[in-house]
């Protein structure tokens, strides 16, 4: 049987933890949501200043994240942005496994991340059902 691992704990499909850079997973995190986030923009046709004002930024803020600059904005601050656009955000405790590391996940459905693309405009792969 083969063993499945957490996408943010995987160097392979997380380009942070590759590079050993310092909380890898938090960027990862936040990596998905900024995706979702600019797939949601697009999907509702919106332009970043109409998208800024509901969500409670500026554009040039926004333009900053969408680009990839969102290393001081927290995970908390993304979820109330996807929130404003209409997305219902849970966040979900499981119970803890005897003897296993637990792991954070965001779930987009039919949504699978691909780190080697470019997060910012090109569309992720599609996930069958």
């Amino acid at each position: 049987m083969r063993k499945v691992t957490a996408a943010a704990n995987d160097p392979a499909r997380n380009v942070w933890l590759a590079l050993g850079l310092p909380h890898a997973e938090e960027h990862f995190l936040k990596a998905q949501l900024v995706l979702r986030l600019d797939r949601t923009i697009t999907r509702l046709r919106l332009t970043q200043a109409q998208t800024a004002l509901r969500i409670g930024a500026t554009q040039p803020e926004l333009s900053k994240i969408l680009r990839g600059k969102f290393s001081e904005v927290s995970l908390e601050r993304l979820m109330r942005f996807l929130s404003a656009l209409g997305h219902r955000v849970e966040i979900k405790v499981g119970n803890p496994r005897r003897g296993r590391k637990g792991e954070v996940i965001v779930n987009a459905p039919g949504v699978n991340w691909n780190p080697k693309a470019s997060y910012a405009r090109r569309a992720p792969t599609r996930t069958r059902p």
